[in-house]
């Protein structure tokens, strides 16, 4: 005889697995789309400006990788489930900024609003 609730709930936890995995996908893709924007957008800048020299460049790259691992960081949410979706959400926002609002905006956009204040619950 074939246990019925049993398989429901095998196929409804599978489900969820699958979910949470392409979900943690998606999440490490926005943090790397993120990540190369931002390698590109102070690439620009530097190559943009002759006045920066060569340890003022070495900084800036050093800073960027910092950053990126920043964003990495916030794609690493481990058991956290009910926040990658909106820690996507607001890295993705983040990379769809042109490169002068993404460098010099001091202001969150409103996916990241939306998870700070998700995640001041953690």
């Amino acid at each position: 005889m074939v246990n019925k609730k049993g398989i429901i709930l095998a196929l409804a936890l599978t489900g969820y697995s699958i979910c949470v995995f392409a979900d943690s996908a998606a999440l490490n893709n926005a943090a790397t789309k993120l990540c190369d924007k931002s390698k590109m957008c102070v690439g620009q800048e530097m190559s943009a400006n002759d006045e920066f020299p060569p340890e003022m460049k070495a900084m800036m790259l050093n800073m960027v990788e910092e950053i990126c691992g920043q964003y990495m960081s916030i794609a690493d949410l481990g058991d956290e489930h009910e926040l990658i979706e909106p820690a996507t959400e607001c890295l993705n926002s983040m990379a769809n900024q042109g490169c002068d609002a993404l460098l010099n905006s001091d202001e969150e956009t409103a996916a990241c609003k939306r998870y700070s204040e998700l995640a001041e619950n953690y």
